[in-house]
């Protein structure tokens, strides 16, 4: 079953080219562009010292331009990493600007095919965010117009020919990163999707396994029970001449009852794990909830994807505070935004549940939470793995914060995937209508199946 979701997950995740392939592709491209001006350097009728200089210029913008794609591109090539944008990018970036300057003005003004890589550079560098980029560009696209109109040789034509690449060449290269981040998140909606197919996978087969053979092994139970009865009773009708073998009749119903008491109690633990908890499924459940409340949800996309990452135990705890949170923002706060974030910091991992309406304290310790006695309950959670838990603000920004250790979960040391599974049949009804019917539905069937009102083994 484990297998089966693990391999779905990794194949829901395509990665895309080999490693490096698009690192350097991209980048390599644009040197077309350095051709004409090397090939009329080369047929120009100038001094060898002249045309050294053109060289040494040239490749000294071609040194800087491929470590600016160096320091900016993902280390694996891989078009679903987003680039990055490290401090030593900007004076390269400044680098090639003041190289493209110098050479059009002062040295060759067919050395103007520079631009082209300083709009490409451009594109790599500037922030996505605010449309920076996209403004960086036009000033690219200025700059080599005031630099190229007044060297002599040039016209309208020929500026034409060296704007249009110019420009096109960095909204080229900003529509590359846009791509990018779109394939970062499609990757990462697609593991959540297969997480949570797992998920209900796994609570079907939670569910098939009470329903089944926890019911069997409780009229299993109940007969052996009943015989041991019926068996006492004859040996207590003929003390002094028990029917023959009847003792060690009796000894054997009451190994049957041990054999399956113990094993239903072992079932009943098996299902509480499969529905323990996580992270991706609780999130899941407040955007729907929050959505049929109206309430407008801000949340950090690591909050979903932290599954697994943690210790079952911690996870578990933060995914009871997010539901708690959610429940009692829905029906207490009269909140119209929600924020959701998720950091690890100072050796704990820290869930911060805003919204801008009353706040949660208007529930604290009412009993009504889901999963437990409200806040109240919430609190002995957090406190049985060593968490804390706070809740407060001014009005306006009102706030609970969940913190655990940052113990990282076996699965994640190791480096693979833990896929642990939670229900959350029936959760977005009962958040999205305010209601207390599916709550205490959901206690029972916890006590049903899991022998304790706590589905959630916590410490």
């Amino acid at each position: 079953m484990g297998g089966q979701a693990d391999a779905g997950i990794d194949l829901a995740v395509p990665r895309v080219g080999r490693p490096g392939r698009y690192k350097w592709t991209f980048a390599a491209i644009w040197l077309i562009y350095m051709a004409d001006p090397v090939v009329k350097v080369v047929h120009a009728d100038r001094s060898p010292e002249w045309k050294l200089l053109n060289y040494a210029v040239t490749a000294l913008f071609v040194v800087v331009y491929g470590a600016l794609a160096f320091v900016i591109y993902p280390r694996d090539g891989d078009l679903g990493t987003p680039l990055r944008t490290p401090r030593v990018a900007w004076p390269l970036l400044a680098g090639l600007g003041a190289i493209a300057t110098v050479s059009t003005l002062w040295i060759n003004y067919h050395m103007a095919g520079m631009w082209v890589y300083v709009g490409v550079g451009t594109g790599l560098t500037l922030p996505l965010a605010d449309g920076r980029a996209y403004r960086g560009c036009l000033v690219v696209f200025g700059l080599m117009t005031l630099c190229v109109l007044p060297a002599d040789g040039i016209g309208l034509t020929d500026w034409a020919e060296l704007a249009l690449p110019t420009f096109f060449a960095g909204l080229s290269t900003i529509g590359i990163r846009q791509l990018a981040v779109v394939i970062g998140e499609l990757r990462e909606a697609r593991e959540t999707v297969a997480r949570l197919a797992a998920s209900e996978e796994r609570l079907r087969l939670a569910r098939d396994l009470h329903d089944l053979t926890g019911h069997s092994l409780s009229v299993i139970t109940l007969k052996a029970e009943l015989a041991q009865r019926m068996l006492r009773k004859t040996r207590d009708l003929a003390p002094q001449a028990p029917p023959p073998g009847l003792d060690a009749a009796l000894k054997e119903v009451e190994d049957i009852e041990q054999v399956s008491r113990q094993s239903l109690t072992d079932i009943r633990k098996a299902v509480s794990g499969y529905r323990r908890a996580t992270l991706v499924v609780e999130m899941a459940s407040a955007y729907a909830a929050l959505e049929a409340a109206d309430i407008k949800l801000d949340a950090d996309a690591s909050v979903a994807v932290a599954t697994g990452v943690f210790a079952p135990e911690a996870e578990a705890a933060l995914a009871w505070s997010l539901r708690e949170a959610v429940t009692n923002v829905i029906r207490h706060s009269a909140a119209s935004r929600v924020t959701v974030d998720l950091r690890r910091t100072g050796g704990e991992a820290v869930l911060t549940v805003r919204n801008d309406g009353r706040g949660l304290a208007a529930a604290a310790g009412q009993g009504d939470g889901f999963g437990g006695n409200g806040l109240a309950g919430l609190r002995e959670r957090l406190d049985a793995v060593g968490g804390r838990l706070s809740i407060g603000g001014p009005d306006g920004d009102f706030r609970l914060v969940a913190a655990v250790p940052d113990r990282e979960s076996e699965a994640a040391a190791d480096g693979g995937p833990d896929r642990e599974a939670d229900r959350a049949a029936g959760w977005e009804s009962e958040q999205a209508s305010g209601r207390k019917s599916s709550s205490a539905a959901g206690r029972a069937s916890d006590s049903e199946s899991g022998g304790a009102s706590d589905p959630v083994a916590i410490g």
